[in-house]
């Protein structure tokens, strides 16, 4: 009787924004909208909080896919589950986690605010942007995963999937199903997860890894959405790494001419092969990408 009283008490509403919860039954605490998203590692929905009555972005994490993703991260120590990362990051670019918990059959879950909007990724593809309004959108998402940065966790997974903008033109960092605490226990070597377009070279040749693969995915991003195309040449996905594991990316200045020469300045550093010639803190990304007048980005 007393297991019972304290599962139904912690269910209730938490104190604090973020905060984790006991089981809870998903069925009866959500009333689901829409599906919005399906991945291999989890169910995203569209989904209003019985109790609270807001709409909220519902993910559900797929029990043994994160699991087995947990296991390749590191053989000592065990990862954090996305929701205990994500509680932790408070910042206007990073998407506001309500409450995490697990659900009565076992599965991770966030309550997230949910995102009117479209990614960085949508952007690219439909040209709805100019170059002008990419690099304030740049400057937005650098905000949001320095701030990742500061707060001591590696995301490892920056790709243009996980940077949406609102209706308000702000941007919002989402999805930290395989971040990690930037510590010796996860940065060893070995651990190769992520989205492989994106992954640095030291990622691909399985060698220790800190904030800087986030660095370099970021500067894959931004001469993906300022270029229109990713910064090496390859036909499929083995030459692609080779390539980046061996190659000098390709010159932005070559690939889109009109881009100025501070433009391709940055995007040389963020997407260095060599780490310790790659930009160093995201922290300071912000003010490089505003402080490039507007009239050299008319393009």
């Amino acid at each position: 009787m007393l297991g019972k009283l304290k599962e139904i008490f912690s269910s209730g509403p938490s104190s604090q924004p973020g905060g984790r919860r006991g089981r809870v039954n998903l069925q009866r605490r959500f009333s689901i909208v829409s599906e919005t998203a399906r991945g291999s590692m989890s169910r995203v929905y569209r989904a209003i909080d019985n109790q609270t009555g807001r709409t909220v972005c519902l993910k559900v994490q797929k029990r043994e896919k994160n699991e087995a993703a947990a296991a390749r991260t590191s053989t000592r120590e065990t990862r954090p589950p996305e929701g205990e990362v994500a509680s932790q990051l408070v910042h206007p670019h990073i998407v506001r986690t309500f409450e995490y918990g697990t659900s009565t059959q076992g599965e991770h879950y966030l309550a997230m605010e949910y995102i009117d909007g479209v990614s960085f990724q949508y952007i690219r593809e439909t040209r709805s942007a100019r170059t002008a309004q990419k690099v304030e959108l740049l400057a937005q998402a650098a905000e949001g995963l320095a701030a990742v940065h500061a707060a001591g966790f590696i995301h490892h997974d920056i790709n243009p999937r996980n940077f949406l903008v609102d209706r308000g033109q702000q941007v919002k960092l989402i999805d930290f199903g395989l971040s990690v605490p930037n510590t010796p226990a996860f940065c060893r070597p070995g651990n190769r997860t992520g989205t492989v377009q994106y992954m640095a070279p030291e990622l691909l040749r399985r060698e220790p890894i800190d904030e800087r693969i986030d660095i370099f995915a970021f500067g894959v991003l931004a001469f993906e959405l300022l270029t229109d195309r990713l910064p090496y040449d390859a036909s499929n996905t083995t030459t692609m790494m080779l390539q980046r594991i061996n190659m000098e990316p390709l010159d932005p200045a070559v690939v889109k001419p009109k881009l100025s020469e501070e433009l391709c300045q940055i995007l040389r550093q963020l997407t260095a092969r060599r780490r310790e010639q790659r930009w160093a803190r995201l922290s300071t990304l912000p003010e490089a990408l505003r402080s490039i007048p507007a009239k050299r980005q008319r393009v």
